[in-house]
């Protein structure tokens, strides 16, 4: 099998090296991205949550406050704008409905996992599947860690998170809460109970800065304020808060101290503006909230004899040497003062562990071997920022799936987990100049949220999420990376009927009359799969099987007179005949619909088949519609030639305005 830098050739059943859409290289779990965003593009929301759940169990979570590394790679972003993955991530959980979870036959072995954050909720999720009888041991009152306890409400609610917690729970995880090992119960104690022990128990406590005054009541530190003012407490603060930090929490600390009453905000950071850990439209909404962002300043010292008054900063000039190494200097000679009735300190987190027993580095995380994540205590393994230090949601849940797969491989010889996390990827480069001159520019469609004035008065969900409809034509940018064309060798006779249809020119004729795709110019349109006389092509995650059970799936009551409709994705209304039970089946392009899929609709039982679009205004496959127009014409003439012409209807529109006059 041959691999170049842009072609694969594919043939019977040889494997074949990975190819990823950059989007899904760049995510640290390697989800199907766009799998699941070509079944949102359809409205198959189970489908797509389906496909999320088999990498991500947290994707109510991950759709609302992941940093959506993926969406960098995302080969639009040198056309028009990134595809908006995690919020289409948060459609498919809030339009999807959970499946029931699917574990393997119950095995003996007993695993206790220490900590319910992402991390352990993972490593529980993955084991119980696997068969493997799970405890979670959480300290806090209820499972989720810093997701429930560090996360504000306005960014992630309660019963978002509860989704996908009762989700991996339906699996049969035991959850005991309120139980801090290393005090309540011991390590030890763990071990000789279970076969086994995964520490999950991430960064609990923060670090603050040895300057004066930090002895004041009125200095907090960021990891309890969050959480008292997530538990709904009443938390002290005056109308001048300071808070010290540059990272995402420091932001968190902000706009929560904003939602509290506080008058007057400031962040005072380190960094300049460009070099804040905090991500960019974090620190946007921020200021957009009223919060003040002072860069490259250094605290010196917590102001104020009885009470806090303010604090006390040095210029920073730079906070890195040239190795990238935090060294900060400082010119003494500039100083300022920031007013403040309250200073809450953000400047770092560490692992509070307690008595456990295992090494801990200098640092205070625990020590694991690279490649086992075996611990210095035998049977006792450690994952997530309580070995790497603070990191994404997202990287702490890869975690949890490589601590997952080092169990099974350790207790019950299944490697095959750890060998999927471990494969190399070949992923795949920018959209062609040549390329991009073929695709049309669609800005992303903009998600519904509260106003700056609105949402800083109350900790409601800030951002209310797509409709149906507006993740669907969201959805329906993914260019469909690497999840094109296939092809087999043995089925091929090379009549080029591909290379005439396809409007990308993605399949050409390679030395020896052999067909090659070009992975990076395919985008699924399905032209040719479905114009193929000797059906040797198929779409990736969309073949005629796959149609035909949704198709029987919409047929399930022979007695009443159905109309399967096959309609555009772009299409923004659909057809409405009185007195007939119609069934929609949104394809993301009607080029996907062979007179097979047809033939086989009615054999089970459909009266009629309409196609409805396309509508070129919208069109995700410009320059398509004369092919879909000819495939119609070629389904017609194969039901003429079974005097059954007068089953098929066509309702096409050139523009929008057309179809919402029909």
């Amino acid at each position: 099998m041959a691999v170049t830098s842009k072609r694969i050739k594919f043939g019977g059943g040889e494997a074949r090296q990975r190819v990823f859409a950059p989007c899904r290289s760049q995510c640290p779990v390697h989800l199907d991205v766009p799998g699941y965003l070509g079944a949102i593009a359809e409205g198959r929301f189970s489908d797509a949550l389906q496909i999320v759940l088999e990498r991500n169990p947290l994707p109510s979570v991950c759709g609302r406050v992941c940093l959506h590394p993926c969406e960098d790679g995302c080969r639009r972003c040198n056309l028009d704008d990134p595809v908006a993955i995690a919020r289409l991530k948060r459609a498919a959980s809030d339009f999807g409905v959970y499946p029931a979870f699917r574990a393997a036959r119950p095995r003996p072995e007993r695993i206790a996992v220490v900590g319910g954050g992402p991390a352990g909720l993972t490593v529980a999720h993955d084991l119980v599947r696997r068969g493997l009888q799970v405890t979670v041991y959480e300290s806090k009152a209820r499972l989720g860690g810093m997701l429930r306890y560090g996360i504000p409400n306005y960014r992630l609610t309660d019963h978002a998170l509860d989704r996908d917690i009762d989700y991996i729970r339906s699996g049969g995880v035991e959850v005991i809460t309120g139980v801090r090992i290393g005090d309540d119960l011991s390590l030890e104690e763990l071990r000789t109970t279970h076969d086994a022990v995964v520490v999950t128990a991430g960064l609990q406590g923060s670090r603050p800065l040895p300057i004066p005054g930090t002895h004041h009541l009125q200095v907090l530190a960021a990891l309890p304020f969050l959480e008292a003012a997530a538990a709904g407490e009443r938390v002290e603060i005056g109308a001048r808060v300071v808070v010290v930090g540059g990272g995402n929490v420091a932001m968190d600390v902000a706009r929560t101290a904003r939602r509290l009453g506080a008058d007057s905000v400031t962040v005072v950071c380190l960094e300049n503006a460009d070099e804040m850990p905090a991500s960019e439209h974090e620190v946007d909404e921020a200021r957009g909230e009223g919060v003040q962002i002072q860069c490259s300043w250094g605290p010196r010292e917590v102001c104020g004899e009885e009470r806090v008054s303010g604090l006390k900063v040095t210029r920073c000039a730079s906070v890195f040497d040239a190795e990238k190494r935090f060294s900060p200097v400082f010119d003494e000679s500039c100083t300022e003062q920031f007013d403040a009735d309250t200073v809450i300190f953000a400047t770092g987190q560490f692992a509070d562990v307690g008595d456990l027993g295992v090494e801990l580095s200098p640092r205070g995380m625990i020590v694991v071997d690279p490649l086992t994540l075996h611990t210095s205590v035998p049977g006792v393994y450690a994952a997530g920022d309580v070995v790497s230090g603070p990191t994404r949601i997202i990287d702490a849940i890869a975690a949890g799936h490589r601590a997952a797969a080092c169990v099974l491989r350790d207790l019950i010889g299944d490697s095959a987990a750890l060998d999927d996390l471990n494969v190399d990827s070949f992923e795949l480069g920018h959209v062609s100049d040549t390329m991009m001159s073929k695709l049309e520019n669609r800005r992303r469609v903009q998600m519904e949220r509260l106003e700056c004035y609105e949402a800083v008065k109350t900790f409601d969900e800030i951002e209310q999420g797509y409709t149906e409809y507006e993740a669907a034509r969201e959805a329906q940018r993914c260019l469909r990376c690497a999840s094109g064309a296939r092809l087999s060798f043995e089925k091929c006779a090379v009549c080029l009927t591909c290379v005439r249809v396809c409007p990308h020119n993605a399949p050409s004729v390679m030395v020896g009359n052999i067909i090659d795709f070009d992975t990076e110019a395919c985008h699924a349109c399905g032209a040719c799969a479905s114009q193929c006389p000797a059906r040797a092509i198929s779409i990736e995650g969309q073949s005629d099987e796959e149609m035909h059970r949704r198709v029987e799936l919409m047929l399930t009551n022979p007695a009443l007179d159905t109309t399967i409709v096959f309609a555009c994705g772009s299409t923004p209304y659909l057809p409405s005949i009185p007195g007939v039970d119609i069934r929609t089946l949104t394809v993301s392009c009607l080029l996907r619909v062979s007179e097979a899929v047809v033939l086989r609709a009615l054999r089970a039982g459909a009266s009629h088949v309409v196609f409805t679009g396309c509508v070129e205004s919208g069109c995700r496959y410009p320059d398509s519609r004369e092919l879909v127009d000819r495939g119609i014409a070629k389904i017609r003439d194969v039901l003429s030639q079974i005097e059954m012409h007068d089953v098929l209807m066509v309702l096409g529109a050139r523009d929008e305005e057309e179809l919402h006059l029909r």
